[in-house]
């Protein structure tokens, strides 16, 4: 999955819903002469890192970061499991910063430290 994931190709049709000047500057056709795949731009590909994590040891210290997206994977956890995680997720944000995480996760009620913005979008207190 990391490898498919750093390729960053996707299907043509994936871009539907997204406007054209964000379509032509952020991806590239694959092939010229097979318009159905898409590839993210390689100055776009080169601010990204893809690597493995297991949440529950230690990360590296990597500084803090703006944006955390956790979608998807805390539905899998407990809620004492989930609740440390979501510590250790705003002793890496950055205040002011934000996390994502999935429409079928919840932080089970407010947290300190965390506000709600949207269904799924939390702010770190400034």
């Amino acid at each position: 999955m990391l490898a498919k994931a750093s390729r960053g190709e996707y299907a043509a049709e994936a871009l539907e819903n997204i406007p054209d000047p964000f379509c032509c500057r952020f991806f590239k056709p694959t092939d010229a002469e097979n318009p159905s795949s898409i590839k993210v731009a390689p100055d776009v590909r080169s601010l990204i890192t893809f690597r493995s994590l297991n949440l529950m040891e230690q990360w590296p210290n990597q500084g803090a970061v703006r944006r955390d997206l956790c979608r998807n994977v805390m539905i899998y956890f407990d809620a004492p499991t989930k609740a440390k995680l979501i510590d250790r997720f705003i002793r890496l944000i950055k205040p002011g910063g934000w996390l994502y995480i999935g429409h079928s996760e919840s932080l089970l009620g407010s947290h300190p430290g965390l506000h709600l913005m949207g269904r799924t979008i939390y702010r770190r207190d400034p």
